[in-house]
């Protein structure tokens, strides 16, 4: 559809309604609930020994990185959907187009194993 024509189906909006949600739900509660817990076990007076003295000095802080960055990237993808929707809606009802810029996100490349 290279000629400006632009398509947008009822499943594509049901899609797009839907990845919000859940970018601002259920997927971001799991995150702050496994912050909350690595942060805990990071704590000498809740754990304590080689193995809790390995995760808080090298386990945890890397995790916590991957984590940060993970949701930095799903907050950049929720901003970008919220927009599209935001402007398919605008579209839609005749008024003009507004919302946040769609560009290219950059979320590939992030590391996934503890490297």
């Amino acid at each position: 559809m290279t000629d400006g024509t632009v398509k947008v189906t009822a499943e594509a909006h049901v899609h797009i309604t839907q990845l919000i949600n859940l970018l601002q739900g259920p997927l971001n509660d799991v995150l702050t609930q496994i912050n909350s817990h690595g942060s805990a076990l990071s704590d000498p007076n809740v754990w304590a020994g080689p193995a809790a003295s390995n995760f808080a000095g090298v386990i945890w802080p890397q995790a916590q990185t991957q984590l940060d960055q993970v949701r930095g990237s799903l907050t950049q993808v929720q901003q970008q959907v919220a927009g599209i929707l935001n402007n398919i809606t605008q579209a839609g009802s005749g008024l003009p187009l507004g919302g946040l810029p769609v560009s290219g996100l950059p979320i590939s490349g992030l590391p996934i194993g503890g490297a």
